[in-house]
């Protein structure tokens, strides 16, 4: 009995060997991809390529990009691993604008492809979708954003702005002052989505525990199994057509398509239009496109469609069939996109501006100007006049890119202008936006909140691909516009209520991140709310 299982040890041990030696071998050989092509690269680490300390979460992938454009910058790229995947990382400021705009069809789809056994609602969404079915809903989905859309539809992430002052106000009762702030504004977030998106009133700025704030935070908060299915994605697509993993919790799916639709029946049985995110897309259900008068809507339509290939559109139109959980999943996309991205943009400005009173000061100055035109009242119109306010945003974002890598997957062999690198087709190219936007040489001391940097004559000077808070060209952000909306109407109403200033609990910079998802800082942002008169004229 004892030689028999000593055999099969000694079997078991040579099977091992032999797994170990074939992956091995076939680690070294595709290691040497970036070599073979004469491209520099960065050193790998057996089996998990460049991303070792990404997958055991112990740094983030921008921050690891961020030091390789530092590390190789004068190079035009750099390559790296994704396991044995090879990824080119664009360094080039011109070849960052080839990817995104010049050839942007050369690539237009991301490298994440999530199978829709696993991820329903998920792979049906605008940011995930490939090829003439990406088109046709970007071109269907273009009319929802426009200036026209987000006046009509500001009445209520201005609703949401006047509640969370007296939110704040109960923050402050219960603390003496200090407010966290990313949960207090996470939950602002919530109720704008909720409204904008779904057509309902969420009140979690009223109760933090509140069923569409429980989910929420279930979104954003995925547990093991879902972090696998993410590092999957990222470094074996090929993998999750056979490992049928979700990187979004059912419950979520469930009670995103249960919402969406008992709001749309409750609208369709009472005739109710309340002109926001919902109508639209019931628009797009019913009549296959959106509806839109505005000659300045027109306008803004034809420049966010100038990358699209309109005629292929028209060709393929016929062949697009929309399902139910294609219109559903623009709504979940909604939510991933406006909610945590907003959010942190307005935590991380406020304490920039808690740090920098000067800054606050001569933003409080200009708001306070601008509403006394408009009879103190926070409008569309007003906050679309504050310049200033665009500019501390602005630089608010290069410091604190709410996604700082930027991805696309190649889709025919391309050679890069002036260079000998030939990009194979179904590679994967990633832009480090971190690295961009701290770039020294881009902007002189890069640690400095500096919204000068952002005025109309230091903008000219840029290359206008060095600033990538939304991404660029067919792909770019198409929620940026409600995006900006929601985090300048919260700013406005904090910053015409209170003075925010540093306390003893506020963390140091530079801010420790996360190492998974969008830039979010690992501890609390805590800063003091001191209640201010509104100087009227």
């Amino acid at each position: 009995m004892a030689v028999v299982f000593g055999s099969l040890l000694a079997d078991l041990a040579l099977v091992v060997a032999i797994v170990f030696l074939v992956l091995y071998l076939y680690c070294s050989h595709a290691f040497k991809y970036w070599e073979r092509r004469g491209v520099c690269y960065a050193p790998p680490t057996m089996f998990f390529g460049n991303m070792g300390r990404f997958i055991l979460q112990l740094d983030s992938l921008g921050n690891f990009l961020h030091h390789l454009y530092e590390q190789h910058k004068g190079q035009p790229a750099v390559g790296i691993f994704a396991s044995t995947r090879p990824v080119l990382v664009a360094l080039d400021l011109d070849l960052v604008r080839a990817v995104l705009v010049k050839d942007a069809h050369a690539f237009l789809d991301r490298s994440f492809s999530p199978p829709k056994e696993a991820e329903p609602l998920l792979a049906r969404s605008l940011f995930v979708l490939k090829g003439k079915k990406w088109r046709h809903m970007r071109i269907k989905l273009t009319p929802t954003f426009t200036s026209g859309k987000l006046k009509k539809m500001f009445h209520l992430v201005n609703k949401c702005g006047k509640e969370l002052l007296s939110c704040i106000d109960q923050e402050i009762s219960k603390a003496g002052g200090s407010v966290s702030v990313k949960d207090t504004v996470a939950r602002y977030s919530t109720d704008v989505i909720a409204s904008c998106a779904f057509g309902v009133d969420a009140n979690a700025l009223a109760d933090p525990n509140c069923e569409f704030r429980v989910t929420m935070r279930k979104m954003f908060e995925p547990n093991a199994i879902q972090k696998l299915a993410n590092i999957i994605a990222f470094m074996a697509p090929w993998l999750r057509k056979i490992i049928s993993l979700s990187s979004v919790d059912d419950s979520i799916n469930k009670f995103v398509r249960g919402t969406f639709w008992n709001v749309v029946d409750f609208r369709r049985k009472n005739s109710v239009v309340r002109k926001d995110f919902v109508d639209i897309l019931m628009q797009i259900k019913d009549d296959g496109e959106v509806h839109t008068e505005d000659a300045k809507d027109f306008d803004e339509i034809k420049q966010d469609s100038k990358y699209m290939d309109m005629d292929y559109i028209k060709a393929e139109k016929s062949d697009i069939k929309l399902e139910d959980d294609d219109i559903v999943a623009q709504a979940f996309i909604f939510i991933i996109a406006g909610f945590e991205t907003s959010s942190s943009v307005i935590s991380f400005t406020l304490l920039e501006l808690a740090l920098n009173p000067s800054i606050q000061d001569r933003l409080r100055e200009e708001i306070q100007s601008v509403l006394n035109k408009y009879n103190s009242e926070v409008t569309y119109d007003s906050i679309s006049e504050m310049t200033y306010l665009d500019m501390v945003i602005s630089e608010a974002m290069r410091k604190y890119p709410t996604v700082p890598v930027l991805e696309r997957k190649c889709q025919l062999n391309y050679k890069i202008q002036n260079t000998n690198i030939v990009i194979e087709k179904g590679t994967g190219v990633m832009i480090p936006v971190l690295g961009i936007h701290y770039d020294p040489l881009i902007y002189p001391q890069p640690h400095t909140f500096d919204p000068e940097r952002f005025s109309p004559e230091k903008k000219k000077e840029r290359s206008h691909f060095s600033h990538l808070p939304f991404g660029e060209g067919p792909r770019i952000c198409i929620g940026m516009r409600f995006g900006m909306i929601q985090v300048k109407t919260a700013l406005v109403h904090i910053l015409t209520a209170y003075q925010v200033r540093p306390c003893a609990q506020t963390p140091e910079l530079p801010l420790e991140m996360k190492p998974f998802g969008v830039l979010t800082p690992k501890k609390e942002i805590i800063l003091d709310f001191r209640k201010i008169k509104y100087h009227s004229p």
